[in-house]
């Protein structure tokens, strides 16, 4: 009988992560420096690459803490101002093979708003008379 060999560290693709994780430029630039001008985006995913994806982003702790196998949502900062918002959904019953089947996630990257774009604190001032009449 021949022994196999244990490797020492688990196979990943160049970034460190699994080699079955999505591939997305825009996730790789957005890790470079958290531009803001990279804009929204969404990547689908199964529940084991948003884990991997949570501990690249905001490191090991609380990696268990997540919804239900009936699914829900996550919301987590990042930085310059970006947010992570992850939607977990309910994971099917396999009657074939008698267990839960792999559960589907939602990651969706959401940039800061820009200043320009924000409303004004401010009450705006009332129309001037000859504005109210036009």
């Amino acid at each position: 009988m021949a022994l196999r060999v244990r490797r020492k560290e688990r196979i990943t693709d160049r970034f460190g992560r699994p080699p079955n994780f999505p591939y997305d430029g825009r996730l790789e630039r957005l890790l470079l420096n958290y531009d803001p001008d990279i804009g929204y985006f969404r990547l689908s995913m199964k529940r084991r690459n948003a884990r991997d994806l949570r501990r690249e982003l905001i490191g090991p702790r609380g990696l268990k803490d997540v919804p239900d196998r009936y699914g829900g949502e996550m919301k987590f900062r990042l930085p310059n101002g970006w947010r992570l918002r992850l939607t977990y959904y309910e994971q099917e019953y396999d009657h074939e093979k008698c267990h839960l089947s792999a559960g589907d996630a939602d990651a969706e990257f959401i940039p800061p708003a820009r200043s320009e774009e924000r409303p004004n604190p401010e009450p705006e001032a009332a129309p001037s008379t000859h504005e109210a009449h036009l």
